[in-house]
């Protein structure tokens, strides 16, 4: 199996098209097709229904497509891994920054693309974490900085005094559902459904799960919610949400252009939905220049929030 095969299906998934996937692929489409045949093969199992037009992925694809994107994942941070030693061979600074995975393809990209214009000179080598992960690289001085959602009623049990944080924006967990020919979100919370609605939930214990579970045990109104699929990861829940196969919540951020493309839908009212902090922490006693350059960077691009104990600008 070669990464450039799931990249391929990757791509074929989003697009739902042979001609589309292979242009944006730089391959003829023949080229493309006989590459997922050759995935399929390895998988010993067939992931695109051709039969239709557009293509769409089978039940099997549906699944795989979260797997085969974390797969992915773990071959870039390999990647990553193995370039930040090429860098510090180079004399070049490095700076260790874990990020939950969601904010690290949806915030800190356009945040990463600011760092090299305006600190060229200092590398991040990021690592996509959960959030006890990244507790724990952060106390064991395992990562330099630690990105990560905040919820007031669910709070990162972190020392102030010892790793002061800085809130650098805004997110907002929102219920979403695929939509129907007439643009409407196809399951909803209105408390009218005579049917149970399927729900796409996160893994008990994650951090998003905990904040869904909040939502729906502080809510007056029933929902009528039954649980049909799992998954530790947004992408994932993203994936079978869009495929249409139920309800799920998800942070605006990352499901923001399908919303626009009305491919998804808002299932309902605000009160369903609650606003996620976004915060970079570090541990006062780590002393690396590097990290101090990046937090005094990031301090100023901040949106005004911080520890109290946060550093002053040297």
């Amino acid at each position: 199996m070669e990464a450039k095969w799931l990249e391929d299906f990757l791509s074929l998934a989003e697009t739902r098209s042979f001609s589309r996937a292979a242009h944006d692929r730089h391959l003829t489409q023949s080229a493309l097709s006989r590459r997922i045949a050759a995935l399929e093969t390895w998988l010993g199992a067939k992931l695109i229904d051709r039969t239709v037009s557009p293509v769409r992925l089978t039940s099997t694809g549906v699944m795989f497509r979260g797997q085969a994107a974390e797969i992915l994942r773990g071959i870039y941070a390999a990647r990553t891994l193995a370039h930040a030693h090429e860098l510090v061979a180079d004399g070049v600074q490095v700076v260790r920054l874990s990020v939950v995975h969601t904010l690290l393809f949806t915030f800190l990209p356009q945040r990463l693309r600011k760092l090299r214009d305006e600190l060229g000179h200092i590398k991040a080598k990021v690592q996509a974490v959960n959030i006890p992960d990244g507790v724990q690289a952060l106390v064991e001085g395992d990562t330099d900085l630690f990105l990560a959602y905040h919820h007031p009623q669910l709070p990162i049990l972190l020392d102030a005094n010892r790793f002061p944080f800085l809130t650098l924006g805004t997110d907002k967990l929102i219920p979403v559902s695929a939509t129907d020919a007439n643009g409407s979100a196809v399951y909803r919370l209105s408390g009218e459904s005579q049917e149970p609605i399927p729900f796409m939930a996160y893994a008990p214990g994650t951090f998003l799960g905990n904040v869904v579970e909040m939502l729906i045990l502080n809510s007056v109104e029933t929902c009528g919610l039954r649980r049909t699929f799992e998954a530790h990861m947004s992408e994932a829940v993203k994936a079978m949400v869009v495929a249409g196969n139920g309800l799920g919540w998800l942070p605006a951020s990352c499901i923001a252009r399908e919303l626009q493309e009305k491919s998804v839908a808002i299932a309902g009212a605000d009160s369903w939905a609650t606003d996620l902090e976004i915060r970079i922490y570090r541990s006062a006693e780590n002393q690396s220049t590097a990290a101090e350059e990046l937090w005094s960077w990031m301090k100023k691009h901040a949106s005004g929030g911080a520890s109290p104990t946060s550093r002053p600008e040297r």
